[in-house]
């Protein structure tokens, strides 16, 4: 699991923010307060909805990417509560209204059945799951060269500076396993400053996750595709979004 050091974390929102998250508007729309997001980042969700004045936490693995977080909080007049720890053994001795897991971060997960087994014990009974999801369309269907470099992201930043991404992947089908490594270069001048990192990333299909789910003590409310209120979930859908219910501990 990459752990967002240097460039990487740097670099980051320059190569990955969208000015409309199309899940700023779903995570406004579902949420139960209190909450935590998880794989909260530099802040890129969850500040937007502190500034809407939703009670949020959030929860991230990279001490730098936090770090990042509260520099931005702070230029907002912010104070988020932030927590480092990993995903799958976060305890803080209190439960939350809903749990929000968006922009594929239960995928880097290590292990994805313990990381939903405690999402579960983090939510109080019928408390909200906010999960989304993706599946490597481009890398299965060979639209991207497998085992070869290419160019994936460039961006110039604020100072003048050129940024670069490149990658390489692999596949294991039978696993569904999807490993990146990333090779992030910045330019300044003649001067190349660069980090090599690896991502391990694992998908589920449909019903994979739908027993994954029901495994953890989960009840699914809905599944949409594309983040399309109108699109099923098929087993062609590339997104797939779900809220689901922690269900009542079995007495």
């Amino acid at each position: 699991m990459s752990a967002y050091t240097s460039l990487e974390a740097l670099l980051h929102d320059a190569f990955w923010a969208e000015e409309e998250s199309p899940e700023l508007a779903w995570l406004d729309a579902v949420i139960e307060e209190p909450a935590l997001e998880i794989g909260c980042g530099s802040g890129r969700l969850l500040l937007p909805l502190l500034r809407k004045g939703r009670r949020i936490e959030g929860l991230d693995h990279s001490a730098e990417m936090l770090e990042l977080c509260r520099r931005s909080a702070g230029e907002l007049g912010l104070d988020p509560a932030l927590h480092l720890d990993d995903m799958a053994t976060f305890r803080p001795g209190k439960t939350y209204a809903s749990v929000l897991v968006p922009a594929f971060t239960l995928q880097l997960a290590e292990d994805p059945v313990a990381a939903l087994q405690n999402f579960r014990r983090l939510l109080r009974p019928g408390g909200l799951l906010y999960l989304t999801v993706f599946v490597p369309l481009a890398e299965l269907n060979g639209e991207l060269p497998e085992n070869e470099w290419y160019a994936d992201h460039e961006t110039t930043l604020g100072d003048g500076r050129r940024a670069t991404l490149d990658t390489r992947h692999s596949l294991d089908r039978r696993r569904r396993i999807l490993r990146r490594e990333h090779r992030y270069r910045l330019h300044d001048g003649d001067r190349v400053r660069e980090q090599l990192t690896t991502q391990t990333v694992r998908w589920f299909t449909p019903r994979e996750l739908h027993r994954l789910l029901a495994d953890a003590g989960f009840g699914i409310e809905s599944a949409v595709a594309e983040f399309d209120e109108e699109e099923p979930v098929t087993d062609e859908a590339q997104i797939i979004t779900v809220l689901a219910r922690a269900a009542p501990p079995a007495r």
